[in-house]
C-alpha cells in the first residue's frame, strides 16, 4: 500500500526536527571577567581576565569544580571549547590575585560574561551578584554598564540575560559565587605563581527546547486532516 503525500510530509517533518536536534552542538568557548574598578580606569587592556592568549589582560583559567584546568599557557592553549549536552555543569574560573573576589571598597564586585559557539564578540550570558561579590545572582544589563570587555579584547554590550539559546539547547546560569582561595595560577599560566587567587564558580543547566509551537500546530493539523480523509 502506497503512502499518501500527507503521510510522507508528516514523516519528513518529524525526521527533520529529530535530525536538527540530534546534530546541533552548543559549545562554551570563552569567558571575560572585567574588574569593576577598572570600568572607570584603563580599558580594556589591563583590568580584565579573559581567554585571549597574548594580550595584556590577565588570563582566566577554567576547570570543572574538582577537576583539572581545561586551558593553559598564554597562546592558543588559552582557548577552550566545552561541548554542552543536556545536564548540569559546575565550573570554576581562577584568576591570579585575590582582589577579584575580596569585595573591598575599591573593588565592589566582579561580573562574568560567557561566550558560546565561536562568537567571542557578544556574550550569551552576563552575570553579577547583587552585593558586589556576594548576594543574589542577577543578569548584568546596560543599566549597570553600557559596555563590558568582550573575549576579543574589545568592548560590547552585556547580554542582559542569564539564559542563552541557539535553538538546539537552552543554557541557563543558575548559580554564581566568588571567593579568595590559595595559590593556583599565575597571570599568564595555569600553575601557581605566589599569593592568593580569586575563584569564580558558576553552574549551567542545559536542556533541549521543546518543539516549536508552529511545528506542533502543523503536525496537529496534518494528523487531523489525515484522520478525516481515512
Amino acid at each position: 500500500m502506497k503512502k499518501r503525500p500527507l503521510t510522507l510530509f508528516l514523516s519528513g517533518a518529524l525526521c527533520f526536527a529529530a535530525l536538527q536536534t540530534a546534530s546541533a552542538v552548543t559549545n562554551l568557548v570563552g569567558v571575560s571577567v572585567p574588574w569593576i574598578e577598572g570600568q572607570t580606569g584603563i580599558l580594556p587592556t589591563q583590568t580584565d581576565g579573559d581567554t585571549i592568549g597574548g594580550n595584556t589582560g590577565w588570563n582566566a583559567y577554567i576547570r570543572p569544580v574538582g577537576g583539572s584546568f581545561l586551558n593553559s599557557g598564554n597562546g592558543p592553549s588559552t582557548r577552550f571549547s566545552i561541548e554542552l549536552t543536556p545536564g548540569t555543569y559546575n565550573f570554576e574560573i581562577v584568576l591570579q590575585h585575590g582582589s577579584w573576589a575580596d569585595n573591598s571598597p575599591n573593588n565592589p564586585g566582579s561580573v562574568l560574561n560567557l561566550f558560546f559557539n565561536d562568537n567571542y564578540a557578544d556574550p550569551g550570558i552576563s552575570a553579577k551578584l547583587s552585593g558586589g561579590n556576594v548576594g543574589d545572582l542577577q543578569p548584568l544589563t546596560t543599566d549597570d554598564f553600557a559596555l563590558v570587555i568582550n573575549d576579543e579584547g574589545g568592548m560590547t554590550a552585556p547580554a542582559g540575560s542569564l539564559v542563552f539559546s541557539d535553538g538546539s539547547h537552552i543554557v541557563t546560569m543558575t548559580d554564581f559565587s566568588m571567593e579568595v582561595i590559595g595559590d593556583e595560577v599565575q597571570a599568564f599560566e595555569s600553575f601557581p605563581g605566589g599569593g592568593e587567587d580569586s575563584s569564580l564558580k558558576f553552574t549551567l543547566d542545559v536542556v533541549i527546547p521543546e518543539p516549536s509551537t508552529s511545528l506542533l500546530t502543523l503536525l496537529g493539523v496534518g494528523f487531523l486532516l489525515r484522520r478525516r480523509r481515512s
